[in-house]
């Protein structure tokens, strides 16, 4: 390089360091990295749900929960196989919080994820990361939001399905209870859509939540109107529940159910926070993406479950 000449790749230039008021050149820190933080904790929360390996006589050159975090990276950035493959490949840093030696195969991943990965295992790692905020963050659930929403099974546009006359004939729903303040998702479950918000996915929903939380307060949306919905929350939590009824009357006045009858009688001041649901499913989409690019059952619940995760994981 002749004299004179800047080296645009040199540290020294492209982050110069800033001064201090007595003329001392203040001590540079590493910046966090989102990327590695979410790695690297998902890497840690399948380490507290799975064994190091299946099976004793495995090859052992992968464990499993960095197989695992590897499809959690795959669902924070959008990628495909091959493409989480090159990632890593890429980077040194993920390789190093991974621990991996070397990088394993797309088909190594897809394999592990067909065998191991289930919408059980998944909502079970969402338990960890409960479980970890509890015990290092202090995390406290005083309100609970139940919502569900829909993840599409097809990324063709709005405009091609306009023209070429098709319609939405089934989507991937996910059913989520989130604890409203820190927007900290505490259980899902995954089914096929259109279906009722009061289906197998509320029962669920609530049934994995009751032994991770004890709110006192559960808020949800009129879809949610049934009168044992209020029952289970006063049951499992002891909790408040509140649901804006729907009238099945035809003078518009709720009369069936105690708890129903309250619920249209007033409106709590803190139901306002039952959209701190509505703002995790938000950033869920614009983080991990709104549609799937799997193809079967079993593929497309690993996928959107895998997307919850990660982005519970990064919140």
């Amino acid at each position: 390089m002749s004299h004179g000449q800047l080296d645009l790749f040199d540290p020294a230039v492209t982050h110069p360091p800033s001064a201090s008021r007595s003329g001392s050149p203040r001590p540079q820190t590493r910046r966090r990295n989102e990327l590695l933080d979410v790695t690297h904790l998902a890497l840690l929360v399948s380490r507290r749900r799975l064994n190091d390996f299946s099976c004793p006589k495995s090859k052992h050159t992968f464990t499993q929960p960095q197989l695992l975090a590897c499809l959690v990276l795959r669902a924070y950035k959008k990628l495909t196989y091959r493409g989480t493959v090159e990632l890593l490949d890429a980077s040194d840093d993920l390789r190093r919080v991974l621990g991996l030696k070397r990088v394993p195969a797309h088909t190594t991943l897809k394999e592990f994820e067909r065998r191991v990965v289930t919408a059980n295992l998944l909502d079970g790692l969402v338990g960890e990361v409960v479980a970890l905020l509890v015990e290092h963050g202090g995390l406290v659930v005083g309100e609970l939001s139940v919502d569900s929403t829909g993840v599409e099974t097809s990324s063709a546009s709005a405009h091609f399905q306009s023209r070429s006359k098709r319609t939405r004939k089934s989507y991937v729903k996910l059913s989520l209870a989130v604890a409203c303040t820190s927007i900290v998702l505490v259980s899902l479950a995954i089914s096929f859509g259109p279906s009722n918000d009061l289906g197998d996915g509320a029962r669920e929903v609530l049934w994995r939540a009751s032994s991770r939380c004890r709110p006192d307060w559960v808020l949800a949306d009129s879809g949610y109107d049934a009168e044992w919905f209020h029952t289970f929350c006063r049951s499992a939590w002891d909790a408040t529940s509140h649901v804006p009824p729907v009238p099945k009357t035809r003078d518009g006045t709720v009369k069936s159910g105690p708890d129903r009858v309250r619920c249209a009688e007033h409106e709590p001041y803190n139901y306002g926070r039952r959209w701190h649901a509505e703002s995790f499913i938000s950033g869920l989409k614009r983080t991990c993406g709104s549609t799937l690019t799997a193809r079967s059952e079993a593929a497309l619940f690993n996928e959107a479950g895998l997307k919850a995760l990660a982005y519970a994981i990064r919140r």
